[in-house]
């Protein structure tokens, strides 16, 4: 029985603070999934953020459920019951939505581990009148959701603060006793941004490469636009619930901007969540004050914003404790380090990304050498005892004596660490962490080639060989067959989708092995200039062309400036569509 599941939720729920319980009658039951354990679902502030937006109507139930602890798992797997919620612990199919709330592309088999435990069928063909209505949302839902559409019976496109009013409004509107695909085709063509995946067909090119992707009838979107939170609906998104029992114990984290204006062509956050957002200074200050001691600011770049200096100040004032998302060497103002420092704490992290100044100007980063090491020497000087420097390798362009150059920069680092360090103590400990380049839809880097497995493994020997013997360097990387696998998941269409369910029952190696499709067919290949990728079922609103071109400038190692918010901009074309107000 499911004894031992209820009592692992009964004491998470003991310990935490603001949980919304509800009664049912008469509502909309939301089942909301994150496909992850509960340490990493409470600690991510896009689904605390949903979770609070769909319980401030009273007319709405909205309840957490989460991938199972290890011990959990085996007994939904021995078949013992079915997956249950959280806040009642009623089983997910009896609710009128399960919507999963998905950031990585990895935890896409644990969605569908969801489905099974749940007594859901997996695929949206294959379920009737009797079970809940499955969608999901997320950043992955507007990067590329292709590869789970065939789960899927609807999408979220965009962000949870538009469609809190603009779904519901639907729910109350078209009750869920319509016909199931009827109320489906009314929600596609009735609400902007959301995606129904049965109504729209792939087709294919005789190369198997994709050739479109269109809608079934002429009343629905060619392509979908993604919603984004702009002016009214743009509210500071903070955590709802705290606990001890996360990878941020006790801390209330809270959404200071959205997107980046930087432009470093890998990073997707930099593109789809175009224009760059900021909350006021003081807003941000009020939303933290009598709700914590310890408060992390949540951003792409931190140090960007326009009040940085205001709220840490404030902040500070108030004997709040400060912790920050994301930092940048070229943005690491006297406030910021002097937060860390009066926040206790002990270890710093920025992200050179490359080793070699060539590299770093293919991919748009814009930082030097000197302007690395006069952060690291500042984190030294405010007695930070752990720095950690954040690489990857495989990038578009990188050989191998750009792999070197980390090593070679890594060194030097270390020495001016020593040296700034001399008459003051311990200069700490560094801490190298190497992830493997993924391309991602919507950047310039989105026609790249994922680089080859082997060739990763050896960038990944020279590393550690190179680092092994430096004192007080510790070196970590993740490994290329996983990042293999992500690119797979980020870069495929529906056929994909088949892999990711055969992967659930015998998992990746054999999935892969035995698929009737090569997986190298959408990581290893460098995509065709005019080539329609299986995301272009989505509009962020960024023109193609630009991120061509953006894409050939990384190859000749030339930068670019980076995302301009001047009222007459046109340059990517997202400000042509968001700043006249539309969607």
């Amino acid at each position: 029985m499911l004894w031992k599941l209820k009592q692992t939720q009964l004491e998470w729920l003991k310990h935490e603070r603001g949980t919304v319980k509800k009664d049912w009658g008469g509502k909309i039951t939301v089942a909301l999934a994150f496909p992850n354990r509960y340490h990493l679902g409470m600690s991510n502030l896009g689904y605390q953020t949903v979770y609070g937006l769909f319980n401030v109507p009273d007319d709405v139930v909205c309840e957490r459920v989460f991938f199972p602890e290890p011990e959990d798992e085996k007994i939904l797997e021995n078949d013992q019951g079915p997956l249950i919620s959280l806040e009642s612990q009623k089983p997910v199919r009896d609710f009128d939505f399960l919507i999963f709330s998905v950031p990585f592309e990895n935890d896409y088999t644990n969605v569908l581990k969801i489905l099974k435990w749940a007594k859901i069928p997996l695929r949206s063909k294959e379920r009737t009148a009797e079970h809940p209505l499955v969608a999901m949302g997320g950043v992955t839902a507007f990067l590329n959701p292709q590869v789970l559409a065939p789960f899927m019976d609807f999408v979220f496109v965009g962000e949870a603060e538009v469609f809190q009013k603009t779904f519901l409004d639907y729910c109350r509107s078209q009750p869920r006793g319509k016909n199931r695909r009827e109320w489906l085709l009314e929600l596609a063509r009735s609400v902007k941004g959301i995606y129904v995946p049965q109504f729209y067909r792939e087709e294919y090119n005789s190369d198997g490469t994709l050739r479109t992707v269109e809608p079934e009838f002429k009343d629905l979107p060619e392509r979908i636009p993604v919603q984004k939170a702009l002016s009214d609906s743009f509210t500071i998104a903070r955590s709802v619930i705290t606990t001890p029992k996360t990878e941020f114990s006790d801390v209330t984290l809270v959404e200071i901007g959205r997107g980046c204006g930087r432009g470093c062509r890998f990073c997707a956050a930099g593109y789809i969540y175009r224009p760059p957002r900021f909350h006021p200074g003081d807003s941000v200050v009020s939303s933290v004050l009598g709700r914590s001691s310890r408060c992390g600011l949540i951003s792409a770049a931190v140090g960007d914003h326009p009040d940085i200096d205001l709220i840490c100040s404030a902040l500070a004032g108030e004997n709040i404790q400060v912790s920050f998302s994301s930092l940048r060497a070229d943005g690491l103002r006297e406030s910021i380090v002097k937060a860390l420092q009066t926040g206790d704490h002990h270890s710093a992290a920025i992200a050179p990304e490359a080793g070699s100044e060539k590299l770093r100007r293919s991919v748009n980063k814009k930082i030097n050498e000197e302007t690395i090491i006069n952060a690291v020497e500042s984190f030294v000087r405010a007695q930070m005892r752990s720095i950690k420097l954040y690489f990857m390798i495989g990038l578009p362009t990188e050989t191998r004596e750009d792999v070197e150059d980390i090593v070679r920069l890594v060194k030097k680092i270390r020495h001016e660490m020593m040296k700034t360090a001399r008459g003051k103590g311990n200069a700490g400990n560094l801490v190298v962490n190497v992830n493997c380049f993924v391309p991602k839809p919507f950047t310039p880097f989105q026609w790249a080639s994922f680089e080859r497995v082997e060739e990763l493994k050896e960038r990944i020997k020279i590393l550690r060989k190179g680092l092994g013997k430096v004192p007080n360097v510790r070196f970590h990387s993740d490994m290329p067959k996983w990042a293999y696998v992500q690119a797979l998941l980020a870069r495929g269409d529906s056929r994909v989708g088949d892999i990711v369910a055969a992967a659930v029952e015998s998992g990746w190696q054999r999935a892969m092995k035995q698929s009737q499709w090569n997986p190298d067919f959408w990581v290893y290949r460098e995509r065709g200039e005019r080539e329609f990728f299986p995301w272009e079922i989505i509009d962020h609103g960024i023109r193609k062309e630009f991120l061509r071109s953006e894409y050939e400038r990384a190859l000749q190692g030339i930068e670019s400036p980076g995302c301009n918010e001047r009222p007459s901009c046109k340059i990517c074309g997202v400000c042509n569509r968001y700043r006249q107000g539309g969607q």
